[in-house]
């Protein structure tokens, strides 16, 4: 299972590629402005990178919100076709709480 950094950094990638209108929101959020349709071949190439499904947490028909875990934590990534923007937020697992990032 690949890290939480380089699931992170395969995606925003793919994000500033799609999209100019990606910004920082915190550290650990991205927003980015592109087509609900674009966001979703997005979820669907990182899953593709990793070998892995996503877990589905919202699924309607104007959004998506999966978890794509990670050895070290994992990644949200939510589709909302009403504003035609992505969110991605990383999530590392707190050592402390003896969690880990498998299901």
């Amino acid at each position: 299972m690949r890290s939480l950094s380089a699931i992170l950094l395969m995606v925003v990638s793919s994000v500033l590629v799609a999209s100019a209108g990606a910004r920082a929101e915190t550290a650990n959020t991205r927003v980015a402005l592109m087509p609900y349709t674009e966001c979703l071949a997005i979820i669907a190439e990182a899953s593709q990178e990793v070998d892995e499904e996503p877990v589905i947490l919202v699924s309607s028909d104007d959004l998506q919100t999966v978890r794509i875990n990670a050895s070290d934590g994992f990644v949200t990534v939510s589709c909302d076709r009403t504003e035609n923007k992505m969110t991605l937020t990383k999530s590392p697992v707190p050592e402390a709480a003896g969690m880990s990032a498998s299901r």
